[in-house]
Parts: structure tokens; C-alpha cells; sequence
């Protein structure tokens, strides 16, 4: 009897997911990653680590037509550590996207929950670190991420619209709500940006202005808020962490590429100011002077090649500079890092790659002490140097 009951419910299922696909359709993706790490410098110790260099990642995107080229869509994406199946992003079941739209060929797509900035869609291919230096530790990113070109924060409560492609001309925007019941603006995201695309040549820009970052954007918790709580990881570095007091973030990116046969230059830009240092209470933040009022400016550039050598194998390097203007009287900071890699496809789903990361630091930090490497992903150098190395392997599905 238990049998027979199972069976039914079993058939029940079916018959009602193949209802389902006749009026829509649902995809279910993914990347796991693997790879050996080797960092030479973590707080003084040599790592040897199991990690990744992807985001190991699943998720379902599905789609209904509506009629007339509109379609409702969704997409949930969890991010996970392969080497022990935690869940990313604090632990959020749907940590790296969730949310639900209508899309349509000739009005564009508008989207509500949480999200990347149009930024983000715009600008992040130009830099290395989220293109082929292994992304998921974000070790190849600008001074730890600073400028989020790499993703490492996302938008929740988000409103974001980006326009269809007129003549490769495309522009969108982001407003994300704080939610904080007597102050409509307390952690709210405004976002816009603007792309370009035409032959060879591509181009993004983009601006973000952040209330209360620590919590509105740098916090994985969807309940962040401008109590202790909110404190997170994403802020947790010697190259900005000391900032988390400020009351507002402006970020101002932009970057273009040109390819050469099989060549292919990138150039990216960003200026990332710190704000109103002292404004926000930043429970849990890294250690650091007690800033008042004033900021701090950080001016980012890069500049990366990568180059198809086959079909299956790709070859990366590129160069960043970061430099920290300082706060209240303190001396910045200056950070040259070298991204190097390798990549090569055994078939349309499956690849290796060996990356390896190199950062000098120099000048003194936001916590008021003397610069140390600090690669994100990882933990910071004793010193002024850290070099790390990754070799993995990645499928997608």
C-alpha cells in the first residue's frame, strides 16, 4: 500500500512538471570548481589549501511567454565551497542571486530582489580578476575588491532596469530600498551606467552611490542593519576595512577593450570614495583610528591582455595599480599587484586553469599601521609582499 501511494505521488509530480513546461521553460545550471592553493604568506605561515578559483555556484533562471515578445522571468543562484559544500554569502541560501521580472526584446528587462548593479553588468568584463584570474577567490581583483568591480557585493531590495541595445548602445539603472522604517534613504543604493559595443571595440561606465555601505552593500545578511548584526566578512581587510564607519560610498568606473584577431586589450578605471568617516557604528569592523568626518579616495587602474593561442587555450596577464589618498592626516597607501594565467578547455563544459597573483604594498593602510599584501580570498601578508598560486579544474552545467 505504502509502495502504490509512493508510485502515485511520484506520477502526480510528473504529470504536473510536464504541465508546467508546456507554459514555460525552467534551466538548471551550475559551475563546481576545484583547485590546490598555494599562498606564501598568511599572517607569517605558508597555505596549502583545497580551494577554488571559480564561484562554485547552482541555479535555476526559468522564463513564461506572455505574448507579443514579453516573458516573465526569474533566477535563483546559490554560491557554495566546493571543498566542504558550505553555503557563500553568509550562509544565504540564494546568496548570489534572487529575483523575478518581465523582459521584453523591444521595452527591456526590469528586475526586483537581489541582484548585481547595472555597474557591475557594464563595467566588470574589462577587468581581469572577474574575467580569467580566478574570480571565485577574487584574488585578481583591484586592492581587495575596493571598487566591486569583481562582484564580491551584491544589492538586495533592488529595482534595476537596463534598456534593450540601440546601435550597441545600451543604459540602465539600480535603486535599491534600505527598508528602515522613519528614514526612507538609510542604506539605499542609487546605480546607473551606460555601455557600448560596436565590432572590436566595447566600452562600460558606471556610478554607484551607497548609504551606510558597511550594512547596505558590504553586509551578506539580508537583515544587515546599523546594528551589530551586520557586521561581515566582505569588509574585513587591512586595505579598506578600517573605513567601515563611513556614512556614504561613491564608486566611478569605467573600462573598454579592443580585440586584435586573437588578441584582446583591456583598460579600467575606477575612483572609490569613502565618505563621512565616523557616521555609521561598525560593529564587528577591523580595527582602526577613529576617523571624523572627512574620507578617503582610492583611484584604481588596470591594464590586462589575454590572447587565444588555440581554440582551447587562453593565455592572461595584467598589471593594477591602486592608490589610497588617506584620512584625517594619515599618509595612503599604494598597492602594485600581477595576475598571470592560464587556461585550457577540454571541452565546451570542462577546463583547467593555473593562475598565480603577486601584490607589493607600500605607505600606511586604513587601520593607521604600515601597508601589508592583502589579496582577497585570502588573509593578509606579515609584510609588504604576498604571492599565491592556484591550480584547478572547473565544470560547468
Amino acid at each position: 500500500m505504502k509502495h502504490t501511494k509512493t508510485t502515485a505521488a511520484i506520477l502526480a509530480f510528473g504529470a504536473f512538471a510536464g504541465a508546467a513546461h508546456a507554459q514555460s521553460s525552467v534551466t538548471l545550471y551550475g559551475i563546481v570548481d576545484a583547485g590546490l592553493l598555494v599562498n606564501n604568506n598568511v599572517k607569517g605561515g605558508q597555505e596549502y589549501a583545497l580551494s577554488q578559483g571559480n564561484s562554485s555556484r547552482f541555479g535555476l533562471k526559468g522564463a513564461e511567454d506572455l505574448g507579443g515578445g514579453l516573458q516573465a522571468i526569474f533566477t535563483l543562484e546559490s554560491g557554495f565551497t566546493t571543498a566542504t559544500g558550505a553555503l557563500g554569502q553568509g550562509g544565504l541560501e540564494f546568496g548570489r542571486k534572487a529575483y523575478v521580472g518581465l523582459t521584453s526584446p523591444a521595452w527591456g528587462t526590469l528586475t526586483a530582489g537581489r541582484q548585481y548593479s547595472v555597474s557591475n553588468d557594464f563595467t566588470s568584463s574589462f577587468a581581469s580578476g572577474a574575467d580569467w584570474a580566478a574570480s571565485g577567490l577574487s584574488y585578481g581583483t583591484h586592492a581587495s575588491d575596493v571598487d566591486n568591480v569583481d562582484t564580491s557585493n551584491r544589492t538586495q531590495n533592488s529595482i534595476k532596469y537596463e534598456s534593450p541595445a540601440f546601435n550597441g548602445l545600451q543604459f540602465g539603472g539600480l535603486y535599491s530600498l534600505g527598508g528602515q522604517a522613519g528614514s526612507v534613504t538609510k542604506n539605499e543604493v542609487i546605480d546607473a551606467a551606460v555601455s557600448y559595443s560596436h565590432g572590436p571595440f566595447r566600452f562600460g561606465a558606471g556610478y554607484m552611490f551607497t548609504k551606510d555601505p558597511y550594512y547596505a552593500t558590504y553586509g551578506d545578511q539580508g537583515n544587515s542593519s546599523t546594528s551589530s548584526s551586520g557586521a561581515n566578512d566582505n569588509m574585513n581587510n587591512k586595505i579598506f576595512g578600517g573605513y567601515a564607519s563611513a556614512g556614504s560610498q561613491q564608486i566611478i568606473v569605467a573600462g573598454g577593450s579592443y580585440a586584435i584577431g586573437a588578441a584582446t586589450i583591456g583598460l579600467e578605471y575606477s575612483n572609490t570614495q569613502f565618505q563621512n568617516l565616523g557616521s555609521v557604528s561598525a560593529g564587528g569592523a577591523i580595527s582602526a583610528p577613529k576617523y571624523s568626518g572627512g574620507g578617503a579616495t582610492f583611484n584604481s587602474g588596470e591594464i590586462n591582455l589575454k590572447y587565444m593561442v588555440t581554440p582551447a587555450l587562453l593565455l592572461g596577464g595584467a598589471y593594477i595599480y591602486t592608490r589610497n589618498s588617506g584620512a584625517d592626516g594619515y599618509e595612503g597607501a599604494k598597492y602594485n599587484q600581477f595576475n598571470l594565467g592560464a587556461i585550457y578547455s577540454l571541452s565546451k563544459r570542462t577546463s583547467i586553469y593555473a593562475v598565480g597573483f603577486y601584490e607589493m604594498a607600500s605607505g600606511i593602510d586604513s587601520t593607521g599601521h604600515a601597508a601589508v599584501a592583502d589579496l582577497y580570498g585570502s588573509s593578509y601578508s606579515s609584510n609588504n609582499r604576498q604571492l599565491a598560486g592556484i591550480v584547478g579544474i572547473t565544470q560547468r552545467f
